[in-house]
């Protein structure tokens, strides 16, 4: 055998190895980036939410309204009715084009 030849095989046989790992690398990463399931949307802001008589809150002191059919989830992802929270919570939401808040996420006491 030409030992031209053999340098050119070990060469793509490092190339291929390589090329494996960098393959395998990305998909773990890819999969790590899908296994959180808590992500909130961008465009959410945070605030300390305290409800008054439905559809009014106040949102850092200053009044909003909940919006037609506005969900809130809870920090156990279960929906909530506006009454079922607790005042001055810590929350994460979302308003829509009108102003009015369409989600709102309850966080824990420590965020």
């Amino acid at each position: 055998m030409c030992p031209g030849f053999e340098s050119l095989i070990r060469h793509q046989d490092t190339l291929m190895r390589t090329f494996a790992k960098l393959a395998f690398l990305l998909i773990g990463i890819s999969f790590l980036g899908c296994q959180s399931t808590n992500r909130l949307p961008d465009g959410s802001m945070v605030g300390v939410m305290t409800t008054q008589q439905v559809p009014a809150v106040l949102i850092d002191g200053k009044p909003q309204r909940l919006a037609p059919g506005a969900r809130i989830v809870g920090a156990n992802n279960s929906s909530l009715t506006p009454n079922q929270v607790p005042a001055n919570s810590k929350v994460r939401y979302r308003v829509d084009a009108m102003g009015l808040v369409t989600h709102v996420w309850l966080l824990p006491p420590d965020r």
